[in-house]
C-alpha cells in the first residue's frame, strides 16, 4: 500500500515537473528599455520591443513568408496582450524624450497563436486596400502634395497595406471642399470608398504657420505645423479612429524650408500613431469583430419592432440600436462574433429574414412576411 502510494506521489511529482517545464518553456523574462514623447508611449513602446525580442526566433522562422511584414506588424500591435506581468526598473527622461525600462514577462505561445490566426485570415481575405487623403496648408496656401499624407502612406505601404494611388485619389476629389461635403454625407463617402475597392478611408488636415525671427543678427523662419486625422471603415461609414497632433517646430533661413520641415515631422509623429490604430482596427475588422450593420428593406414598423425583439434573443448580440426611415431598418449591432456567424444564426432563427449580401462588418436582407 505504502509502495503504491509512493508510486502515485512521484507521479504526481514528475508531471508537476514536466507542466512547470512547459509553462517555463511558454513564458520569456525580458528586459527592454522602451521610448517615447510621454511615459505611456514610452511604455506601449517597451512592451512591443519585449514581445519582438521574446519571440524572435518566431518572427525569424517566418521571414521569408508572405505578407511578413504585415503578419508581424498587426501581431506586435497587440503587444500588451501577450505581456502577463510587467515591473518597472527605471524611468526618466533626455532632451525631452521620456524613457522607461521594464522586466516583462511575455507568452510566447500567444504570440504563437495570434500569429496563425493574422496569417491564416490574410490568406482567406487579402490584404487590405486604404485611401489616404491629406489637406495641406503652409498659411492660407493650399498644398498640391501633402508632406503629412507621404508619411503615413510610407509607414503603411512599409506595412504591406495596399493604397490607392494618390493621383487616382487627385482625379476623384478636385477640390478642397469635397472631403467636408464626403464627411457630412457618409453614403456619399462610402460610396467613393467601394467604387475605388478602399476597405479604409484615412483623412484629415495640416497646417504650418510661422514668422521671420532674428537670432544673433540672423534672419531666421520658425514655423508650427499640426495635423488632426481621421479613420473611416469603409463598410459602415463609422469612424473608427481620430488621432490629434502635437504642434511640430521647423526652423530654416528659408520660409518655405521651414514649414515643410515642421510639416515633415509633424508627419513622421503621427504616422506611427495612425499606422497602430489602423493595426488595432483592421485586426478586429478582419474578424468580424465589433460593430455590425444589418440593413433590412421592405419592412413595416410593426414588423420591425418585432424583428429587433427576435435579434435580441440571439445569444451573439450584446446590444443594438436601430433608426428606422421609408420601410428600411437598421440595426447597428455590438458583437463578438463575425457577420457570417450573425448571418447564419439568422437565417436557421429569423424565418422572415431573406438575407442577400454579407461583408466583414454589413449584413443585407429583405423582410419576407411569413404565410
Amino acid at each position: 500500500m505504502r509502495a503504491s502510494l509512493a508510486a502515485v506521489l512521484l507521479l504526481m511529482a514528475a508531471q508537476a515537473q514536466v507542466s512547470l517545464a512547459q509553462n517555463n518553456a511558454n513564458l520569456k523574462t525580458i528586459t527592454v528599455t522602451g521610448r517615447g514623447d510621454g511615459k505611456d508611449a514610452a511604455m506601449a513602446d517597451a512592451k512591443r520591443r519585449a514581445v519582438e525580442e521574446g519571440a524572435g526566433s518566431i518572427i525569424y522562422s517566418e521571414s521569408q513568408t508572405r505578407d511578413f511584414q504585415l503578419i508581424k506588424d498587426t501581431v506586435l500591435a497587440r503587444s500588451a496582450g501577450f505581456i502577463q506581468d510587467v515591473r518597472e526598473l527605471g524611468a526618466g527622461e533626455e532632451d525631452g524624450i521620456y524613457w522607461v525600462k521594464i522586466e516583462a514577462t511575455v507568452s510566447i505561445q500567444g504570440i504563437v497563436d495570434m500569429w496563425g490566426t493574422v496569417k491564416n485570415l490574410l490568406q482567406s481575405m487579402g490584404r487590405p486596400k486604404i485611401m489616404v487623403w491629406v489637406t495641406e496648408k503652409i498659411g492660407d496656401e493650399l498644398v498640391e502634395d501633402s508632406t503629412v499624407q507621404a508619411r503615413i502612406e510610407n509607414i503603411l505601404l512599409e506595412s504591406g497595406f495596399l493604397l490607392v494611388d494618390r493621383e487616382r485619389i487627385k482625379q476623384l476629389i478636385k477640390r478642397e471642399q469635397d472631403i467636408a461635403v464626403l464627411e457630412d454625407k457618409p453614403e456619399q463617402l462610402i460610396a467613393l470608398m467601394k467604387k475605388e475597392g478602399a476597405q479604409i478611408f484615412i483623412t484629415g488636415s495640416a497646417n504650418a504657420t510661422g514668422r521671420p525671427q532674428n537670432t544673433g543678427g540672423m534672419q531666421l523662419f520658425a514655423y508650427e505645423a499640426e495635423a488632426n486625422m481621421r479613420c473611416y471603415n469603409a463598410d459602415t461609414g463609422q469612424l473608427v479612429s481620430r488621432v490629434p497632433g502635437k504642434p511640430t517646430r521647423g526652423v530654416q533661413r528659408e520660409w518655405r524650408s521651414a514649414a515643410k520641415q515642421a510639416l515633415d515631422f509633424q508627419g513622421k509623429q503621427i504616422a506611427p500613431v495612425v499606422q497602430g490604430n489602423l493595426l488595432q482596427f483592421w485586426m478586429d475588422w478582419l474578424g468580424g469583430i465589433g460593430e455590425l450593420i444589418l440593413r433590412v428593406e421592405g419592412v413595416s414598423f410593426s414588423d420591425y419592432v418585432e424583428l429587433e425583439e427576435q435579434l435580441k434573443q440571439l445569444p451573439d448580440i450584446k446590444d443594438i440600436n436601430v433608426e428606422y426611415s421609408n420601410d428600411m431598418a437598421t440595426f447597428s449591432i455590438q458583437s463578438q462574433a463575425r457577420a457570417l456567424d450573425i448571418a447564419k444564426e439568422i437565417a436557421k432563427k429569423i424565418k422572415t429574414l431573406k438575407i442577400s449580401d454579407v461583408s466583414a462588418n454589413v449584413i443585407k436582407a429583405t423582410y419576407k412576411p411569413a404565410q
